[in-house]
């Protein structure tokens, strides 16, 4: 749908109009077709509206999805495990809203590296910390060969990656972190993954997902790469844990 679309649509008709007109596309699909066709065209429906809702939080937040601010506890897990003065790797750190937490916070010092130059530019100037020190690149290849690290923070970062176990190997091997800290989407957070499975659609919540996790999955990969999980947890319907590389 165009912007000029959703604005004309917002504009001419009051809410209540566009709630029922909604409602009865809804209602004619679910009367009509085939069931199994009305979950495929309502999950094309629910995705958009996701799409939308994250959106319209991100204006909310004036660029920053506001779940930073009401959803508990997502930036804590991370800097209540990091102590004062750590040396810490924010890997795909985005427009750096956690690398932000962590310095406040836990007063450590924190490189928040990520492909994303607008990400970068974007967490430069809303961001911006003594603690900070933001870097555009890839973490093999615009990082010191000498550079080393306490911790090394993996935030909805490994889902995107292929050969996730051999990344890993290569952080510890090169950095030698202390430990892991590690957020990953978990598969069977609702209904919804399992319906787009069922239907043949693409079920993960992100199209650049190169997979979403069990608890039997993501401890089979991190002992394939050779890090021991000392605390796993289910935290909004994700993979929160806290690893350290094997002796």
């Amino acid at each position: 749908m165009s912007s000029f679309i959703q604005k004309a649509s917002y504009y001419l008709f009051p809410r209540p109009l566009r709630r029922f007109i909604v409602k009865s596309m809804i209602s004619a699909e679910q009367q009509s077709a085939n069931p199994r066709e009305a979950v495929k065209w309502l999950l094309g429906i629910y995705d958009y509206v996701n799409y939308e809702i994250d959106a319209q939080c991100k204006r909310w937040g004036d660029g920053v999805h506001i779940k930073h601010e009401i959803m508990d506890g997502i930036h804590s897990f991370f800097y209540e495990r990091i102590e004062k003065n750590d040396n810490v790797l924010d890997l795909g750190c985005g427009y750096g809203a956690l690398a932000y937490a962590i310095a406040v916070h836990a007063d450590a010092k924190v490189m928040a590296i990520d492909f994303d130059v607008e990400q970068i530019k974007f967490g430069e100037k809303r961001f911006s910390h003594p603690n900070i020190q933001f870097v555009v690149g890839n973490v093999f290849t615009d990082i010191p060969e000498n550079g080393s690290f306490d911790v090394i923070v993996l935030s909805s970062v490994l889902e995107h990656l292929k050969n996730r176990p051999e990344f890993l190997k290569d952080l510890t091997m090169r950095f030698k972190p202390k430990k892991l800290l590690i957020r990953v989407p978990t598969f069977e957070r609702n209904l919804v993954a399992a319906l787009k499975k069922e239907l043949g659609l693409f079920p993960y919540t992100d199209d650049t997902h190169e997979l979403e996790y069990s608890k039997d999955i993501f401890y089979d990969e991190m002992k394939q790469a050779g890090v021991n999980v000392i605390h796993f947890e289910i935290r909004w319907a994700d993979i929160w844990a806290e690893c350290i590389p094997s002796a």
